[in-house]
């Protein structure tokens, strides 16, 4: 009830000729100096498979601060000095990325704006509302390529190796040389850069955070469900690669059924759809062991140890009353 007073507050305010001029404004001038910035950004979603769901996050945060309008302030009669500092940080990325010729700084940028907005409109408790929304946000940026090629080298070792320790613990003949996994016919099972795992590691790293935002958990269990992000990436790739090595074993015993054509498809293509799926059962199966294993600690054992002792102590009361009344 109050959270719906709360709406109809801001809608009132919303709907004044002055908020909706100066809207509008804002709207303008972002999307102005944004739009080749965002026209890149969709470029990259839509030709780029590794930030495929980037399209979704300006979604999800817009759903966060649906799902957090419980936690909405009363209309704030004017906002904070303070977002001056925030535009202050930006002014400085927006340079810095222009001076040092990077790109990725424009869009990074988007994030310290809206937040500097919002609390220099806002204030501080809209913007405390309001700021799991904005730092979701981050994750339209793509990563540098520089950084995409320092994570890719050691998840393609990673990759590599634990999937070797899996095939042979299947008694299937492999060996790892490089990122290459040597089985019984040439050739070898490449883990290339595309399948390191950092399209999933991106991905479910995102999810994970978004899962986070929105679980009614304690703070410690929602941390533990980000950093987990890359090891279950790790053996949702490995499970791919498993997979394909025994595609390739059934291809060298039995041709006429499995062909090692078939076998390439299906690393390709159809054990990468496989892997979302399969990262999410880790996932759901981490959660479930963590509220297996946690125990709800009693608030307050005092306390009902008390309680108990008194409903006794009333009990035995009673019971003398009612033996005196009897006799």
């Amino acid at each position: 009830m109050i959270a719906n007073n709360k709406i109809n507050e801001w809608k009132t305010a919303l709907r004044q000729p002055q908020v909706l001029v100066i809207g509008l404004i804002l709207i303008v001038l972002f999307f102005w100096f944004y739009h080749e910035t965002i026209n890149d950004l969709i470029h990259t979603y839509w030709n780029d498979p590794d930030y495929m769901h980037g399209f979704f996050v300006p979604l999800f945060s817009l759903y966060l601060l649906w799902y957090r309008r419980d936690m909405l302030p009363s209309v704030p009669q004017r906002g904070s000095w303070w977002g001056l500092a925030f535009f202050g940080f930006w002014a400085f990325i927006v340079w810095s990325g222009v001076y040092f010729a990077y790109t990725w700084f424009m869009p990074f940028s988007i994030v310290p704006c809206l937040a500097a907005i919002m609390l220099f409109v806002g204030g501080w408790q809209v913007f405390l509302w309001a700021w799991p929304a904005i730092a979701f946000l981050f994750f339209i940026v793509p990563l540098p390529g520089l950084l995409a090629s320092f994570l890719s080298g050691p998840l393609q070792n990673i990759g590599t190796h634990v999937s070797v320790i899996v095939i042979q613990t299947l008694s299937i003949p492999s060996i790892a040389q490089g990122n290459q996994i040597i089985l019984r016919d040439p050739p070898p099972l490449g883990v290339e850069e595309a399948c390191s795992g950092i399209k999933m590691l991106m991905l479910f790293f995102t999810l994970c955070v978004g899962a986070a935002f929105i679980m009614r958990k304690p703070v410690w269990e929602r941390v533990l469900i980000v950093i987990s992000a890359p090891p279950i990436a790790v053996l949702a790739n490995v499970f791919r690669i498993t997979l394909t090595a025994i595609l390739f074993e059934m291809a060298h015993q039995w041709p006429s059924i499995v062909s090692r054509a078939f076998a390439d498809k299906v690393f390709h293509d159809f054990a990468g759809l496989l892997m979302m799926p399969v990262a999410l059962l880790i996932l759901l199966g981490e959660m479930t062991l963590i509220s297996k294993l946690m125990v709800q600690p009693v608030k307050d054992r005092t306390l009902v140890v008390r309680e108990t002792s008194r409903g006794l102590l009333g009990m035995g009361m009673k019971t003398e009353k009612e033996k005196r009344d009897g006799s």
